[in-house]
């Protein structure tokens, strides 16, 4: 409600209102670009600000600290509190908001983030973005509405975006498309048009999670279990076997379910902001782990404990992290380095894929995939594939 209520028209009119470079005659083509550009805008500020309140980028230690946007968001809600007037021609948040994502799209060891090199950071992603400069009334307003909402006794109340899930993201972008643009002649502005024209014809629909579910459960589930039950008939006939029981347990490797699970090769062929792919990491994750239990549970004859490989592998990732992130001196949180975090990295790297004609939706997934299974030093790029 709070975007598409008061942020995505304040932040459309804005961008058409500060564009030097905008044609005298406003068409289609133009519209397209605010949109685009709104968009971009609005995802950068929603990726920073879920990134900061969930402490995956350095927000609470300097020298990031001051240029973070969480500082920022507390410098503007004083402000408003004493009731302070904003320029309407000055931009001074502008230039620090674009070095914010100058820094996370290239890396700078000094402010401690690792180069993400993403395409919604990308310059060409957004050419408006690049031209405009917003004045402080107008980036003010935009980031007090992203970051405060009204209570019902009228009062503001922070919004911390650490309980916020990127399905839950993704739905902003779903419900955009049901959003053309108008310019409206007399004012002299570009307006929200509420058409669902655009996503009836592009053919967008929201999944709800108990479907995706269901999906996956039905057409992943039998490849899992295919897996598991190869291991478990293996392991039948090797306790039977006279040759010593590390020669077994090495030939028994060959069949490991978690290893055969993460070399499953899963696509979905009209992706989106990327839901049903959110999930399918999840439950490849869960998946994996309880294969690596239930494979050492099945291997009751032999003294020595069966052990996957994959936990070889999950070993060998964190310490190759922990190592690289010591070296540029990135800042990271040992709790993102568990099992399960490296499990659905390797998942992301390795197993999934998706397609969307929409080039938009594309970066929005990959957006929601990175954020969601976060770790450090790992760049938005490796999910280029």
């Amino acid at each position: 409600r709070l975007v598409f209520r008061d942020l995505y028209p304040h932040l459309v009119a804005a961008l058409h209102r500060n564009d030097r470079a905008r044609p005298a005659q406003i068409d289609n083509r133009y519209l397209e670009d605010v949109r685009q550009s709104a968009l971009v805008l609005l995802y950068r500020l929603l990726f920073v600000v879920y990134a900061e309140d969930r402490e995956l980028l350095p927000d609470n230690q300097e020298p990031y600290k001051s240029y973070s946007l969480t500082t920022m968001r507390g410098e503007i809600a004083d402000r408003i509190a004493k009731l302070q007037a904003f320029s309407p021609t000055l931009a001074t948040y502008w230039p620090k908001l674009k070095a914010v994502f100058k820094a996370i799209a290239e890396g700078d060891d000094t402010l401690g983030i690792p180069p993400y090199n993403g395409g919604l950071f990308a310059k060409d992603s957004a050419p408006i973005l690049d031209r405009v400069d917003l004045p402080d009334a107008v980036l003010a307003e935009l980031i007090y509405k992203l970051s405060h909402r009204e209570d019902e006794d009228g009062k503001p109340r922070y919004i911390n975006y650490r309980d916020l899930t990127v399905q839950q993201l993704g739905t902003i972008y779903e419900r955009t498309l049901e959003y053309g643009l108008l310019y409206d002649k007399d004012s002299d502005t570009v307006q929200v048009d509420a058409d669902d024209t655009a996503r009836h014809e592009s053919g967008s629909y929201y999944t709800p999670d108990s479907l995706v579910s269901l999906i996956i459960d039905k057409a992943i589930g039998p490849f899992v279990e295919e897996r598991l039950q190869a291991f478990r008939d293996e392991a039948a006939k090797l306790a039977k076997d006279k040759r010593p029981v590390e020669a077994r347990l090495a030939l028994l490797q060959g069949f490991d379910p978690a290893l055969g699970i993460l070399e499953l090769r899963i696509c979905d062929p009209s992706m989106g902001s990327g839901h049903f792919l959110v999930n399918l990491v999840d439950w490849l994750a869960d998946k994996a782990l309880a294969a690596i239990a239930e494979a050492e549970l099945i291997v009751d004859w032999s003294d020595k404990p069966y052990r996957s490989p994959v936990l070889a592998s999950i070993e060998q990732t964190r310490t190759d992290i922990i190592r690289q992130a010591t070296v540029h001196k990135w800042p990271f949180v040992i709790e993102h380095l568990d099992d399960r975090h490296i499990v659905r990295r390797t998942i992301l790297k390795r197993c999934i894929y998706g397609v969307d004609k929409n080039p938009m939706a594309v970066e929005l997934a990959k957006v929601a995939l990175w954020l969601h299974t976060f770790t450090v030093g790992a760049p938005l790029s490796f999910l280029d594939h």
